[in-house]
């Protein structure tokens, strides 16, 4: 079965998605356009280039997370470390590794710039700036927008078609005082900050939606690194007992809700594959080898329970 794929962000816990993407792929799922946010960027950017969702799989089992996300240079002097980083370099953690190692893996498969992935479809829905095999979500701070790229390149006065799929990915992934921003130059000598796409939604399940609704080329599948939704009743999310809880309650809810209002509504739902990663820190780098097979193994089984529910998901 055709389908399009929609990653959400997670950090460290998304080697989940690894699994689920080989368990949709085992059964005979095929993803046509690909779409992420934060990690989900990363990984789509690999299934958009060719890698195949076993390789994908393989690798997320025994990648070395901290080798590609090490700490930066402040950083490893200790906490006061930590801070100087925040304050000269923008980030606790490195990115230029994990650019480099994902440079040379799209290399493998003849992908550079988002040019090696623009698919001919003449029959799209999309105008031809968006017929690309992947599209990635990012905040631009300096405009307080979300962007998506290489979509949005043209508003930058940029070919999208040089665009490198590296530096998007990073600007993708870079969660504020964790990772540095990305800085793109405009065609116009302006500089533009970018930083996590999942700043304002981690979850973008209806990028490839039709404006007029009707129905999408492909089905569009979803994989989320949290639990099914259930209805709980009142539950306290955030603590509110101090300056410090409050502001960390405000961000908090001012990056989920766009999700949460999304997660509302019955149709995405049953479009999203929900993998439980609750106990996983997203800025867990050091997972353990066996956190990492369960993790991967966890996105196997809720793409299989997922799958079960309906036996018209089935190919």
């Amino acid at each position: 079965m055709d389908a399009d794929l929609v990653l959400e962000g997670g950090g460290a816990k998304g080697v989940a998605l690894a699994g689920a993407a080989a368990q949709l792929y085992d059964v005979g799922y095929r993803f046509q356009r690909i779409a992420g946010t934060s990690v989900g960027a990363l990984v789509g950017a690999l299934l958009a280039a060719g890698m195949s969702p076993t390789e994908l799989e393989a690798t997320a089992r025994r990648l070395d997370l901290i080798a590609i996300a090490p700490l930066s240079r402040w950083s490893r002097l200790g906490r006061w470390g930590r801070q100087a980083a925040v304050l000269f370099e923008r980030g606790v953690y490195d990115h230029a590794p994990l650019r480099r190692w994902l440079t040379r893996e799209l290399a493998r498969f003849g992908v550079r710039t988002f040019g090696d992935l623009r698919i001919d479809d003449p029959d799209a829905a999309f105008s031809p700036g968006r017929n690309y095999r992947l599209v990635v979500t990012a905040t631009d701070i300096t405009r307080g927008r979300p962007v998506r790229l290489p979509w949005d390149a043209v508003d930058y006065g940029l070919d999208p078609n040089e665009m490198l799929v590296a530096d998007a990915v990073a600007a993708s992934a870079a969660l504020p005082m964790a990772f540095e921003p990305v800085r793109l130059r405009t065609a116009s000598g302006e500089e533009a900050v970018l930083v996590d796409g999942g700043l304002l939604s981690r979850f973008p399940i209806d990028v490839f939606d039709r404006a007029d609704r009707k129905a999408s080329r492909w089905p569009t599948v979803g994989l989320k690194l949290s639990a099914f939704p259930e209805h709980e009743g009142f539950v306290v999310r955030h603590r509110v007992s101090g300056p410090l809880s409050y502001l960390q309650a405000l961000l908090g809810t001012a990056v989920a809700s766009w999700d949460v209002r999304h997660l509302d509504d019955p149709a995405v739902v049953e479009r999203t594959v929900f993998v439980d990663t609750s106990d996983v820190s997203t800025l867990d780098f050091s997972l353990s080898q066996d956190l990492r097979d369960d993790l991967v193994d966890r996105g196997r089984a809720a793409a299989r329970a997922w799958l079960a529910e309906d036996l018209d998901r089935q190919p």
